[in-house]
């Protein structure tokens, strides 16, 4: 019998990963080619793996895959633009960036390839971690918002561009409730 699987190479944002299994991760990615991507990542919570600083939530990564039947299988990974450890020394931050990717991870969908929505997605993340203004944010996330499809967020009742996400997902947003920064 032939075994008849696919690899491909893309290029991505780490969104969120879970454990499985004793040194299994499940990893969400935006991903330039095929939207939103989860796939599992073999091995990576072992001690000896080199990949597993990579796939730390926010990172920028070039990502090696193999489709199978089922998941897909995260062969290896390299890391394009890290998240910094300035970013990640401060709530605030880690705050921000957990929110924008709570959102990316709404808002796309797995198998949905758009090249301008990723690229949109990455001055969003860039915004988040260089400039950490929301004079810059806010615009930004709207625009995509309304790229994908939704309706522009000036012309809702809604006070927050986030409580709009989670009206548009019909699903609340977690990332706010355990992570207030006054």
């Amino acid at each position: 019998m032939l075994n008849k699987s696919k690899s491909f190479i893309t290029q991505g944002i780490v969104i969120k990963r879970s454990n499985v299994g004793e040194t299994d991760k499940v990893v969400t990615f935006i991903t330039q080619d095929h939207g939103k991507l989860v796939g599992i990542a073999k091995g990576v919570r072992s001690l000896k793996s080199s990949k597993r600083a990579h796939l730390e939530p926010g990172n920028l990564v070039k990502i090696f895959v193999i489709e199978t039947k089922s998941m897909p299988i995260i062969t290896q990974t390299s890391l394009l633009d890290p998240v910094q450890s300035s970013t990640r020394s401060s709530l605030a931050d880690i705050r921000s960036l957990s929110q924008i990717l709570e959102v990316f991870d709404r808002l796309f969908m797995e198998g949905d390839g758009d090249q301008k929505a990723y690229l949109q997605a990455l001055k969003l993340r860039e915004a988040v971690l260089i400039d950490r203004s929301h004079n810059r944010i806010q615009p930004l996330l709207s625009d995509l918002i309304e790229y994908l499809g939704y309706q522009n967020f000036t012309e809702t009742p809604h006070h927050s561009i986030l409580d709009y996400v989670a009206e548009i997902t019909e699903r609340k947003m977690k990332s706010f409730e355990y992570l207030r920064v006054k």
